[in-house]
């Protein structure tokens, strides 16, 4: 491959520490989702009062709102790689290698390792934005409102067709990677039917960084506060309502429309609020301090995704607890890759190296040479 030397890394100095802030959260909800809904869980019959308090609060307070950010911030992530480089003979052909090997990781992810993988899927969406990096606000919003539309109408319009609607796979006692591979194949058949929404999300958050709505929103307080309380009160209404709704509706396809639509924007304001409440912490004196480990996370976003499979899956073949997870069990395994591998692991690596071991790779593979992994004596300094 060519290199391309008017495109360089982001270097440690020039990292913007609320976006690591705002990724290694989401990094640690994507963890807690994955123990919850992705390991198999036991019988529901079987669950304690505590496991049925704990599902009720996960669904309300992490399901959907961690991608919703990884998503919102992968747009303005490419907001400001527009504004790193000369102009679009730069800049497209590197976010295309970029996400070629965004894509090629996230196939590996998907068939060895994670079933229900973003890798790939943002990667492929991803290629939507290039048309859009130029376009009006107006156009913006306008494609992210009919992205919005597309699993929806595409729904209601199979359902019409009276073709047969994809089956979730049921392989358990199959080997894990026919188990897998199944399930690739299934998510990869709904496509239509989730991915648009990735593209919303990529948009919001494209004319974020375009208007460089964070920094002016971390700069009120004022309106962080307004915004974390207006989040939670819209998320607690629609998930309210959603409830409500599936509790006495028909089951149509309208309903299930309107059902996906409210559980879109109940993660919406849910995640508004988390991300109005972390820029509120960092300003707080020591705030920033707090949060630094989670920063670490953030700034080594793709290690720690791949990374937690590659530690439970082992485990759960080794001693059998594939389906067979409690929202308990499920939360205290999260919780301990978390605080025992992960944080330990991101904060010693970043003592010596400026990126993460998945992110050296994905940049050698985006611009085609060697880049230096270790730091630099000039960027030394505890994490």
């Amino acid at each position: 491959m060519a290199d391309l030397p008017t495109v360089e890394p982001i270097r440690p100095g020039e990292r913007i520490l609320a976006l690591d802030v705002l990724r290694g959260f989401a990094m640690l909800g994507v963890l807690i989702a994955y123990c919850l809904w992705n390991l198999g869980t036991a019988p529901p019959e079987s669950f304690s009062r505590t496991d049925k308090a704990l599902d009720e609060v996960a669904g309300f307070v992490i399901d959907g709102k961690f991608y919703t950010i990884l998503a919102f911030l992968f747009g303005l992530g490419f907001s400001i790689q527009l504004d790193r480089t000369p102009g679009d003979a730069s800049v497209v052909p590197v976010y295309c290698r970029r996400l070629a090997a965004l894509a090629l990781i996230g196939l590996a992810h998907a068939f060895l390792l994670r079933n229900g993988d973003i890798l790939l899927p943002y990667a492929l969406t991803g290629f939507l934005l290039i048309p859009f990096r130029r376009t009006s606000d107006s156009l913006l919003f306008i494609g992210a409102g009919v992205a919005l539309l597309v699993p929806y109408i595409a729904e209601m319009i199979w359902q019409a067709s009276g073709l047969p609607f994809p089956q979730r796979p049921h392989l358990e006692g199959a080997p894990y990677l026919v188990e897998n591979a199944a399930w690739v194949r299934y998510w990869y058949e709904t496509a239509l039917f989730s991915w648009p929404t990735n593209l919303t999300l990529f948009l919001i958050g494209l004319y974020a960084g375009r208007r460089r709505l964070l920094t002016g929103l971390s700069a009120d307080p004022h309106k962080l506060a307004a915004m974390a309380l207006a989040g939670l009160l819209a998320g607690t209404i629609f998930y309210l309502v959603r409830s409500q709704l599936l509790e006495s509706g028909s089951g149509g396809p309208v309903q299930r429309a309107t059902a996906g639509m409210l559980f879109t924007f109940h993660c919406w304001g849910m995640s508004s609020a988390y991300v109005a409440a972390l820029l509120l912490l960092l300003r707080v004196p020591g705030g920033a301090k707090a949060l630094s480990p989670l920063a670490a996370i953030g700034r080594l976003a793709l290690t720690n995704y791949l990374l937690q499979p590659v530690v439970i899956v082992p485990l759960c073949l080794i001693f059998g607890w594939f389906n067979r997870f409690t929202p308990t069990n499920s939360l205290l395994l999260a919780l301990a890759v978390f605080a025992l591998i992960q944080l330990p692991f991101s904060l010693l690596w970043l003592r010596r190296f400026q990126f993460g071991p998945a992110e050296w790779v994905w940049r050698r593979m985006t611009y085609g040479r060697t880049i230096p992994l270790k730091l630099a004596a000039a960027d030394y300094a505890p994490v």
